[in-house]
């Protein structure tokens, strides 16, 4: 490869090694990577110093020309470098956009959990001191009265149909 991009590869009878500068490309981006590369390929990764060793050699069954390899793995390697700086970049976004998106598939609170729930100073807004919210019947006994007459009605009526 060339030395613009830190990268040095040396064609070897069993493959190819390539020599990353690890402060250009993370050990991360490097892994990587390798690991796209591993239907095609062993790879083999060692750390040299401030250089980080990879060794390329072809699967068996595969021909797969080295110098072809060991361009990928440099292009996939500079990808990985770029998507992690990216994500490093916007690493509160990604964390915020998450977190609506967990949010929301809990969905909305029950009424169990908003019941439970502290209200602090709006705790006394659903109080009822005038007893607006009570109900007709409970209020006036309306429903006591027309029971207690429908059963009069039925007594009176099983005595006349007799």
């Amino acid at each position: 490869m060339n030395e613009d991009h830190q990268v040095t590869a040396e064609e070897t009878a069993e493959g190819v090694v390539l020599s990353f500068e690890e402060s250009i490309y993370p050990k991360d981006a490097v892994f990587g990577a390798a690991y796209t590369l591993l239907d095609r390929c062993f790879v083999h990764i060692d750390r040299d110093g401030t250089h980080l060793k990879v060794r390329l050699r072809v699967k068996p069954g595969l021909s797969i020309q080295t110098d072809l390899l060991a361009g990928e793995f440099e292009s996939e390697a500079l990808a990985q470098a770029w998507r992690r700086e990216i994500i490093r970049e916007n690493q509160s976004l990604i964390e915020g956009m998450t977190t609506r998106a967990v949010g929301g598939a809990a969905g909305p609170p029950g009424l169990d959990d908003l019941l439970d729930e502290d209200l602090g100073d709006l705790g006394d807004a659903f109080d009822d001191p005038l007893g607006i919210a009570v109900s007709w019947e409970e209020k006036y006994g309306k429903g006591e009265t027309e029971a207690s007459a429908a059963s009069d009605d039925k007594a009176k009526g099983s005595e006349g149909g007799e």
